[in-house]
């Protein structure tokens, strides 16, 4: 009878709601963090109503891989304060989507007045940011990100000891062994150069076509350039057509610059311009770090236990 009571237990924690919630205004970044743990949850046999809840305008990207986006718009200060944050669209999401675990990639402050009111387990997912990031000036008053309203705090790239007691390895949309092979991806892409060079680039609106610009000299080095961005229907998802590239020019924030350190291409960084991310420093401390396991599949493994 226990033994038939703690399978019942383990196939209960399959069936759980889980939300996925950040901002993403601009790029695309933060929304692929979510799918990457959409495809994560699927990848790992795990039965789980997965949502990402965002202001991203690149919501069809997470429907394009069958992951459920819900657009909200952004909210003032004055709308999401103490007083108010009961008529919110981002309170109004979160109570009818009723997370079993609420994701929070960065984005403390929105919720800072009513969290505690959001049911289930609360995970915030930590990005090495400049220390302003963490305290906000209102009209108000001041406010500073608070542990203690989390269940977990989990830091998803090195660190030094900054904020979270946990770390795991950075967020990837696939493993090595779910991308194209080179020859499918070349005969997908229709090109066969010697050389091939990948410019992959979002940022801000206007950024891919300078980054473009500035290393179109590579055809003179013999390198077949193919150019993408999410802002003009780009390719999507990019890493799935790794093995077709020789050298890949992406931008240092998150995503591409840890998609190219997992599968040990050959990059060249371009530091994406952003209030908070350091891009010199993640390239400065890391172009040659390395690391096996997706963090994708770590989170996951530990949102099953919480």
């Amino acid at each position: 009878m226990d033994r038939v009571c703690s399978s019942f237990t383990s196939l209960v924690k399959l069936f759980v709601r889980i939300t996925y919630y950040t901002s993403g205004t601009t790029g695309t970044g933060r929304l692929v963090r979510g799918i990457s743990i959409g495809t994560a949850l699927a990848r790992n046999g795990v039965i789980a109503n997965f949502t990402i809840l965002s202001s991203s305008p690149f919501g069809h990207l997470a429907d394009e891989l069958n992951i459920n986006h819900i657009e909200i718009p952004v909210e003032t200060e004055n709308q999401l304060n103490k007083d108010n944050f009961q008529d919110s669209i981002l309170f109004k999401a979160l109570t009818a989507l009723k997370p079993d675990i609420l994701l929070i990639d960065l984005l403390w402050f929105p919720l800072y007045s009513f969290i505690d009111k959001i049911p289930g387990k609360k995970i915030f997912l930590w990005q090495r940011m400049a220390k302003k990031f963490f305290s906000m000036e209102l009209p108000s008053g001041k406010i500073k990100y608070n542990p203690e309203h989390y269940d977990l705090a989990l830091a998803m790239e090195p660190f030094l000891g900054e904020c979270p007691d946990q770390e795991i390895n950075p967020l990837i949309l696939r493993n090595r062994n779910e991308i194209l092979s080179k020859k499918k991806a070349l005969k997908e892409l229709s090109i066969n150069g010697k050389k091939n060079c990948l410019i992959a680039y979002n940022g801000h609106p206007g950024d891919f076509e300078r980054v473009k610009q500035e290393y179109l000299y590579l055809e003179k080095d013999g390198y077949n350039i193919v150019a993408t961005t999410n802002y003009k229907g780009g390719i999507f998802p990019v890493i799935d057509y790794f093995n077709a590239f020789d050298l890949i020019v992406c931008g240092a924030s998150y995503n591409s610059f840890w998609e190219v350190i997992f599968f040990k291409k050959k990059g060249i960084f371009v530091p994406t311009k952003t209030r908070f991310v350091d891009g010199e420093r993640l390239i400065r401390q890391f172009s040659n770090y390395s690391f096996k396991e997706n963090g994708t599949d770590q989170l996951v493994k530990i949102m099953l236990n919480l």
